[in-house]
């Protein structure tokens, strides 16, 4: 164990050091205000330690000023970095600084409460702090397991969870697993990280506790099962762990893709544990980011099990499950926002759905503080979150694009746009779908005119005024156009 002395610590800190200091002093930020170190400390980063000044990495000029204006904000980083490095140092930003993985991660506890640069031996934890095996005796394993689905969230219910396009399937046979246990067997949900595959299953064990309350439940994630196991296997009570596990009416897993490249032992066990479920007609539901057959190591026969029942995939959220995820996060809280703001962040948070959760409260809290909210502040306050593959995307719209679109959301062919067929329902698509590509594109008129059957600029520049003109006081009209350029510019 080497603990720097307040003498010698700065000269012999290394850049590694540093970062290791600052993830305890983020970690003692957190423990303080989780809201406050979400919104200004997370993104921050230790890049030096030189002549008395701790140099922080973030990524924008506005939070840094938001963090010095803020007076319990820069009163409480000063407070860590006392504790986190022994002295008060100055400190200072460098702007443009690309946050990566949460300072926090590496910090097991809320704050490391013994001195910093501690140094310690992999065996030496493992011999100090073993993994504890379940507390139960034979006495009290019935009563201990009927403490059911006690890892699960209240608040994931079927209820509130928003099902789109993408999910409907797989909530589909989620919901017909609490009515009719056993009949896809098993249920094995998979998609990318924050698709809505936990709060999936949890609803499932949550039904069916308010349905059933001496049903056995078990949730666990896959690491937690293999963390059992081997504490299981250290005591000697390994007998117990296949009680808790097999003695269940619903046995449900978190990422058993974690099983990937795991020991043979590990997999024999879980696979034991499978059958004895499966053979006594037991619901079992996995979830996993990959489908059964690309879990690397993974043995052929817990592939085949796995297939066996029901495979569900959860693909990307659609614009529109986006949105209805803020709005619903959105009634949980006191402010409220803009359309066009929800609009945008579900334009440009595509990749999973706990980005958005966090941008919202990210955003409260400086609405909180008098800010207003607008489309430029939010994605000023939350750069570290936007998608620029979405913002790519959506300034690349084509002509095609937008004929395809209106076409489909008049029941129409793009044949008939532009054709000459001038039924009023068409022609008023055709105009339509003229003004949105001169607004939503830098298509000329002439280019914009050949594209729709040859017609001449002048018919197209008429089409536009006209559009433009009856947009404002024909609120169908109005409407119309408006979910046409949020499908176009958000979908």
């Amino acid at each position: 164990v080497v603990n720097l002395t307040k003498k010698n610590r700065q000269m012999e800190m290394t850049v590694t050091d540093v970062q290791r200091l600052w993830g305890n002093a983020c970690a003692f930020l957190k423990s303080k205000s989780t809201s406050l170190y979400e919104t200004f400390f997370k993104g921050v980063a230790a890049l030096s330690l030189e002549k008395g000044e701790l140099l922080l990495g973030i990524s924008s000029e506005f939070l840094a000023d938001w963090i010095l204006d803020n007076e319990e904000a820069s009163e409480q980083l000063q407070e860590a970095i006392t504790y986190a490095f022994g002295e008060s140092f100055r400190f200072r930003f460098e702007i443009g600084y690309v946050a990566g993985e949460d300072a926090t991660a590496g910090v097991n506890s809320l704050y490391d409460q013994s001195l910093p640069l501690v140094e310690e031996t992999p065996a030496e934890i493992a011999e100090e702090s073993p993994i504890e095996p379940m507390a139960s005796t034979d006495g009290e394993l019935a009563g201990l397991t009927r403490v059911t689905a006690e890892k699960c969230l209240p608040e994931n219910t079927f209820e509130n969870f928003v099902v789109g396009e993408e999910n409907r399937y797989a909530y589909t046979a989620a919901t017909t697993a609490v009515k009719s246990p056993g009949m896809w067997n098993p249920l094995y949900i998979y998609g990318g990280s924050g698709m809505g595959k936990t709060h999936l299953i949890q609803a499932v064990a949550n039904e069916m506790v308010s349905q059933n309350r001496k049903a056995v439940i078990r949730y666990v994630t896959c690491e937690e099962f293999l963390n059992e196991y081997v504490a299981s296997l250290r005591s000697k009570t390994d007998f117990k762990f296949r009680e808790r596990f097999r003695n269940v009416d619903l046995l449900l897993i978190d990422d058993v893709h974690f099983l990937s490249g795991n020991k043979t032992q590990l997999q024999e066990e879980f696979f034991n544990t499978f059958n004895s479920l499966h053979n006594a007609g037991k619901q079992i539901i996995l979830t996993s980011d990959k489908q059964p057959s690309d879990i690397p190591g993974l043995e052929k026969r817990l592939v085949s099990r796995f297939q066996s029942g029901m495979t569900m995939q959860i693909t990307e959220s659609t614009f529109e499950t986006r949105l209805a995820i803020l709005r619903q996060v959105q009634d949980s809280m006191t402010c409220k926002f803009p359309d066009a703001v929800l609009n945008f962040l579900a334009a440009r948070i595509t990749s999973n759905i706990r980005p958005l959760k966090s941008a919202l409260i990210r955003l409260s809290v400086f609405a909180a503080a008098g800010m207003e909210i607008t489309v430029d502040r939010a994605g000023e306050l939350l750069g570290d979150l936007l998608d620029k593959e979405a913002e790519e995307k959506n300034s690349r719209l084509s002509i095609h694009q937008i004929q395809k679109a209106v076409a489909e959301y008049f029941d129409l062919q793009v044949r008939d746009l532009t054709g000459k067929a001038r039924p009023q329902k068409i022609a008023e698509a055709r105009m339509i779908a003229m003004y949105l590509c001169r607004k939503l594109t830098d298509n000329t008129q002439q280019d914009i005119g050949a594209a729709f059957g040859g017609r001449t600029h002048s018919t197209v520049l008429h089409a536009i005024n006209q559009i433009e003109q009856d947009s404002h006081t024909n609120e169908d009209l109005k409407h119309k156009i408006s979910n046409l350029q949020r499908r176009l510019q958000y979908s």
